[in-house]
């Protein structure tokens, strides 16, 4: 027996020795993928596993995130079973994975990818309602088996059942280009770019997630620059398409039928051939399968096209490409709507004369910003907070011509002026709903409040940055019945994770500084309160400061909530004693100049004081239009595919807007710390 034939042996049997172990297993398949369930032995490793199912240790951690922080004796695995005959090259994963971002919720991520919580929760075993920043989870394509049994997402399925399945997601991996995902998935790579506003085409993030737009199985997208060469090459793709067998002496010699079990990379080592230029000359085909006819490009073919697919993937094609997609026009007129519930034909209310407020403070930054020598074109409706009415507004077609629609606040009527601003290639600016969800999914949309997941999780974050080296103590009043402070379960989730310890003290009623007792000989402390309600300053004050005189080697700060801004100048002293920080998405600092100024410019304006509400409506105003206009002025309107601006010395409300995903809108991601300090000054901290 000669060397070689002992080595086939050997293979052999290892090949069947692995077999054996895996053809006993017991089976699950979950949302039409078939698992093997496997015990983790004792003393066994990733390496060991890997070589008995020939799976990487990262498609282990994928299938079991649980799986990330080790192995386990009798640990269970779910290990996909792999079709050996599919062609890896061409098939569309029916998972994809996400990797969560420091304020996504379950919620938000069921909803941005067109799935239910249960959905990602079969996918995901042991995942509970906390999720963590960097933490990766599998997501199935939507439609893929979705289940949603759970009845507390009866919300979730009917947007899930309403919405037209037209994409796929497509997790990018290190090194991949546009190029290559467009020829996975047979799709233009303009067509990915305009799916994907929030891509740069030449800086593909690894482990970010686009949507790929889906084609018709009998539609399949062509690319002209990648067409058939030859006439034998058209009627050999017309054949294949229409799944047909010709007879022998009709198919050219440049064509080649594939045999069984044969996929693109196994034709293209018979035949010599780069991968790329035989997918490239069959681009009309997703698989290979037993039968399937596909062109051989002959070696002129073969140069010309690498030529053509080095263009495409070029750094100066995919720029031109770009910049054609999101023109730089430069704006000689900004066009700007305001649809706004004024209720002019009504009586006055407090809703309505905020927004009228809101309005006059915009006014003063159009007014600005023609001083600086911009032309703005103006146009404002009263929605009166019709539905109805907004649609009528909506059939007009002087909007078609908008760079900027400001909208109101209901939920519905943001809903159709951002599917109007998409339609139109339009900005729309949410300034006022919180709950809003269309810029989840609406490249147009800019949300100017930080929505509250985001809100909180951004807080903890500076927090632990700035209070890291003191110890933090929670004030708990047992006497109060309420709901769970949502920040408060976030920030102790976050402290946890970090190892980082706090201590709780209770009180009854109002804090005396006795209840502090235990924790006076600590040399620095942050208090926290676990009560957000705006009466919890009013209990927590006095024994506060109390404790605070009495011993004065204790290094004492206070941290609030944003309901406490307007009490702020109720309790300053008492304030700026405990060193307190506030956490609030607006702020006016009272010696600000600018405030001044336009406090002044208003009451000559309008022979009236600005309304004291917080936020106070005609600096919201004021500082939306400034950001907003001035940014269309000076990079036309599509700025935020190329400079987004980052206002951060606006008078009440900075912006920082963020993408959410690829083919979102944007989220301003800006708050502040207010912080009242004991030498008597109050500044803005920003995140």
């Amino acid at each position: 027996m000669n060397i070689k034939t002992i080595i086939t042996y050997v293979l052999c049997t290892i090949a069947f020795m692995a077999m054996a172990q895996t053809a006993n297993l017991p089976r699950k398949t979950m949302n039409g993928k078939e698992y093997y369930v496997y015990k983790v032995e004792k003393g066994e490793g990733f390496y060991a596993i890997s070589k008995k199912f020939n799976i990487s240790e990262e498609e282990i951690v994928k299938y079991n995130p649980a799986a990330k922080n080790g192995l386990k004796r009798d640990q269970v695995l779910f290990i996909p079973i792999n079709d050996e005959s599919s062609d890896d090259s061409k098939s569309i994963n029916t998972t994809f994975t996400h990797t969560i971002k420091r304020g996504e919720t379950l919620y938000g991520i069921a909803a941005m990818y067109n799935v239910t919580i249960d959905d990602i929760r079969e996918y995901n075993q042991g995942i509970h309602s906390r999720i963590n920043a960097g933490d990766k989870l599998i997501i199935p394509q939507k439609g893929n088996n979705s289940k949603a049994t759970d009845k507390t997402n009866t919300k979730q399925k009917n947007q899930v059942a309403s919405e037209e399945t037209n994409y796929i997601y497509h997790t990018i991996v290190s090194g991949e280009t546009l190029y290559a995902i467009s020829h996975k998935y047979d799709v233009s790579v303009k067509k990915i770019i305009q799916a994907n506003p929030g891509i740069k085409p030449n800086k593909l993030a690894k482990g970010a997630v686009i949507r790929i737009p889906t084609q018709t199985p009998h539609q399949p997208e062509q690319d002209s620059n990648l067409i058939a060469n030859t006439n034998e090459e058209k009627e050999a793709n017309v054949v294949s398409q229409e799944h047909t067998q010709p007879d022998a002496k009709e198919i050219s010699q440049n064509t080649y039928t594939a045999k069984k079990k044969e996929t693109f990379f196994s034709i293209a080592q018979k035949f010599d051939l780069p991968i790329d230029s035989l997918k490239a000359a069959n681009r009309n085909i997703r698989k290979v399968s037993e039968g399937t006819i596909l062109v051989i490009p002959s070696l002129h073919t073969q140069q010309k096209l690498a030529e053509e697919v080095k263009e495409e993937d070029s750094k100066e094609y995919l720029d031109s490409l770009y910049n054609q997609i999101y023109d730089k026009k430069d704006t000689d007129h900004i066009n700007v709507a305001v649809m706004l519930p004024f209720m002019l034909n009504e009586q006055s209310s407090i809703k309505s004369s905020l927004y009228t407020e809101y309005y006059q403070g915009f006014l003063l930054a159009v007014d600005s910003l023609k001083r600086q020598g911009y032309s703005i074109n103006l146009t404002t409706y009263d929605t009166q907070d019709s539905i109805e009415l907004v649609k009528e507004i909506l059939d007009d077609p002087h909007l078609t011509v908008m760079d900027l629609i400001i909208a109101p606040e209901d939920d519905e009527a943001i809903d159709l002026i951002a599917d109007f601003g998409e339609k139109y290639d339009i900005n729309v600016v949410n300034t006022f709903s919180l709950k809003n969800e269309k810029v989840n999914t609406n490249a147009r949309v800019f949300q100017t409040n930080i929505p509250a997941s985001y809100f909180y999780a951004e807080t903890v974050a500076l927090f632990i940055k700035t209070f890291k080296n003191r110890s933090i103590v929670f004030l708990e009043n047992k006497d109060l019945e309420e709901t769970e402070n949502v920040f408060v379960t976030l920030l102790k989730g976050e402290l946890d994770e970090r190892n980082i310890k706090y201590t709780t003290c209770s009180y009854s009623t109002v804090l005396n500084a006795s209840d502090l007792r235990s924790i006076s000989a600590l040399p620095s402390v942050v208090f926290v309160p676990t009560s957000n309600k705006k009466e919890a300053i009013v209990t927590l004050l006095p024994g506060l400061v109390e404790f605070t005189n009495k011993t004065p080697m204790c290094n004492v700060s206070l941290f609030g909530y944003p309901n406490w801004v307007p009490q702020i100048n109720k309790n300053i002293n008492k304030l700026y004693k405990l060193d307190t920080y506030i956490f609030s998405r607006f702020y006016t600092v009272p010696d600000d100049t600018r405030l001044y100024d336009l406090s002044i410019k208003y009451l000559y304006w309008y022979n009236e004081e600005m309304q004291n509400a917080s936020p106070r409506y005609a600096i919201l105003g004021f500082d939306t239009g400034l950001y907003f206009m001035s940014a269309i002025a000076k990079h036309g309107k599509h700025f935020a595919n190329y400079e987004m601006p980052q206002e951060n010395n606006a008078i009440q409300t900075d912006f920082r807007f963020e993408r959410i995903n690829n083919w979102s809108g944007f989220i301003n991601k800006s708050f502040y710390f207010v912080h009242l300090s004991p030498d008597m000054k109050i500044e803005k901290i920003s995140n």
